[in-house]
């Protein structure tokens, strides 16, 4: 019973701070000064093989690849940042952006956002960047997306991508997948259903619930960009799909695997300051949706060690929604990710 009503408060704290600031949310990290150019929307046949059709070099670390993907019936961009020493196979660092990711850059890359580059330019790692998945919390939907069309972001991130990824770099066959917001449930539920491939996940302010009310209200506000809803997913609450992507429920397929999850209070902190452009919504729509994703956190967190996790929860004393708080914590991280990578 406490927990049930643990989830309802969660879930009522996450809808108010999606509602109130849903308009300026949804623009809230996108920066489109990001370094990339996107070639122009190719279409796929069903039959073709998925395959790596052209490479281009933005710098000296960076890559732009685009990716045939027959289960999405397009090519997806999708970005790489090698690792600074290529003398030997390195593991790989997958990365989701969150529901202000754009269908055309990844925020990882933007500078004033996720400032990946900079952060991984001594690391060992290559680490992937796939563009889009607004909006789709990177699952396999049951009908095609009214505004993204054939969304199979499961079937693409462990199926197609991953031999393709390790086929190009020579990695050394271990795999971390991470993400800030939605995309971090979307990346832990990724590795819950994968196991076999990823070795480890991340999760940066993400909130969890998917079954319930509550957990279709708020998958209902995640998903609901182009007027999509979580039955185009998923099908009616209460069907298999529902329980299959549970997380709570599905705690065990995580056993043994290195888990981080991350959030702050929702209090202001040494990120915040008075003159700040749009500071007031930052601090009160961007702390109810920490509020509620550090109570979310804390739940998963429990839930993952009750099933046998090797979890790290990150709690912060201080910090709103907002990629101030997950560049450090990008940071705090890292030992995390590189000891599930090296072992």
């Amino acid at each position: 019973m406490q927990q049930r009503t643990t989830r309802a408060v969660v879930a009522g704290i996450l809808a108010a701070g999606l509602l109130v600031g849903l308009p300026a949310v949804a623009n809230a990290d996108f920066d489109p000064e990001v370094g990339t150019v996107v070639p122009d929307y190719v279409e796929v046949a069903a039959d073709a093989q998925p395959a790596i059709t052209s490479v281009t070099a933005v710098d000296d670390r960076v890559l732009l690849l685009q990716v045939a993907s027959p289960a999405m019936r397009r090519e997806v961009p999708v970005n790489v940042i090698l690792p600074a020493d290529r003398s030997e196979p390195r593991g790989v660092l997958y990365l989701l952006d969150g529901n202000s990711g754009q269908v055309d850059n990844t925020n990882w890359l933007a500078p004033a956002k996720g400032n990946a580059r900079e952060f991984f330019a001594d690391k060992n790692v290559n680490v992937v960047l796939p563009v889009g998945g607004t909006g789709s919390l990177y699952q396999d939907w049951a009908q095609d997306h009214p505004k993204f069309g054939r969304t199979q972001w499961e079937t693409f991130l462990s199926k197609e991508l991953p031999p393709l990824i390790d086929a190009r770099f020579d990695t050394s066959g271990r795999n971390v997948i991470g993400g800030i917001s939605s995309g971090a449930q979307g990346a832990v539920m990724l590795a819950a259903r994968d196991p076999e491939l990823y070795d480890g996940a991340v999760g940066y302010s993400g909130c969890y619930l998917t079954e319930g009310p509550g957990g279709q209200i708020l998958t209902d506000l995640i998903v609901m960009n182009g007027l999509a809803t979580s039955d185009m997913m998923w099908g009616p609450q209460g069907d298999d799909a529902w329980r299959d992507h549970d997380l709570f429920r599905n705690a065990s397929r995580l056993a043994g695997k290195k888990v981080y999850l991350s959030s702050g209070t929702g209090l202001p902190g040494p990120h915040e300051s008075l003159d700040q452009p749009d500071i007031a919504n930052t601090v009160v729509v961007g702390g109810l949706l920490e509020a509620g994703s550090n109570l979310c956190t804390d739940q998963l967190a429990q839930a993952l060690r009750n099933a046998g996790a090797d979890v790290t929860r990150s709690a912060q004393p201080v910090g709103v929604h907002a990629w101030s708080y997950w560049r450090d914590e990008i940071g705090r991280s890292w030992p995390t990710i590189e000891s599930a990578l090296d072992r």
